[in-house]
């Protein structure tokens, strides 16, 4: 049995390089796609540009799997129309662009793995979200059905498609997390709004166990990419000084603050997304990390 070929399309990004290592320690050969040529790199690194359509069809040569991670990211900047352009056209250009090179090349992957987000889901309140949950209203919500629509021309050419609706990804050096400790170092911790949005919150290590899980199983359909316990805001950052063993003072950000200050992406933190695990969950996967505070042990302890 050779050793099986992962392709991953944004490889190199924050949950890229996680996942590559992760596929790497479980005997899969590892490419990445990349819009810079990376002689030094730690994968084999090939060429796309997802503007111009160009790609580096050696890429394909003889893989298995084909991982999308590619899309710019959503709290990177304020949302002009032309940010939101950006957001949604990095997404579904980058699928497109993979659709019509298998096409193109006559090339099956086993399996295609798409990310997708909680966000497809929007403000739904106290409501148990599952898989069949319909999409919400608002930015954040079309763009994920765009998103997952655009997956849909992998999906014609006759490639199982598994579809990883991801929640918020719990790394000190990344993401929400990474900011939300910023006021620690003044011993404050911010809850946002009313402090009783549900954060469907996941372990950097279990959002990569559910990819090289999926891809061992050959999951398809769409899942929650979230560990089974959300928690509300206000819990979130009560936690957060314990986890440090620091003593701080929890404070909200009220949301007229907030809303002031980022616009319309005040949804990404004011939102309440109580996602459900359970179809992760009883497609097999055991959680490493399903409660928040043993999360946060392992990462801040």
């Amino acid at each position: 049995m050779s050793m099986q070929t992962v392709l991953i399309g944004g490889g190199s990004g924050f949950v890229g390089m996680h996942l590559s290592r992760k596929l790497r320690s479980a005997g899969y050969e590892v490419r990445h796609l990349s819009r810079s040529a990376r002689p030094d790199a730690e994968f084999p690194t090939f060429i796309w540009d997802i503007q111009t359509g160009v790609i580096d069809a050696a890429a394909f040569d003889g893989i298995d799997y084909v991982i999308n991670l590619a899309g710019a990211g959503i709290a990177d900047e304020r949302w002009t129309a032309e940010r939101k352009q950006v957001i949604i056209a990095s997404r579904t250009d980058s699928t497109r662009l993979l659709a019509t090179t298998l096409a193109r090349l006559g090339v099956t992957p086993k399996l295609y793995l798409s990310a997708s987000a909680i966000g497809y889901y929007g403000d739904r309140g106290e409501e148990i979200l599952d898989e069949a949950a319909a999409p919400g209203n608002g930015f954040l919500s079309h763009s994920c059905v765009l998103w997952e629509d655009s997956v849909e021309e992998v999906a014609r050419l006759g490639v199982p498609v598994f579809i990883n609706r991801t929640g918020i990804v719990l790394h000190p050096e990344a993401g929400a997390l990474e900011k939300m400790l910023l006021p620690l170092k003044l011993r404050t911790s911010t809850y946002f709004g009313n402090g009783r949005q549900f954060f469907s919150w996941i372990h950097i290590e279990d959002l990569v166990g559910i990819y090289a899980y999926a891809i061992a199983n050959q999951l398809t359909g769409v899942y929650n990419g979230t560990a089974p316990n959300p928690v509300r805001s206000r819990a979130f950052a009560q936690s957060l000084g314990p986890a440090l063993h620091k003593s701080a003072l929890v404070v909200p950000a009220p949301a007229a603050a907030l809303e002031l200050a980022m616009g319309e992406m005040s949804h990404t933190v004011l939102d309440s997304t109580r996602c459900s695990a359970a179809k992760i969950e009883g497609a097999g996967y055991r959680f490493a990390y399903p409660e928040l505070s043993q999360a946060l042990e392992q990462l801040l302890g």
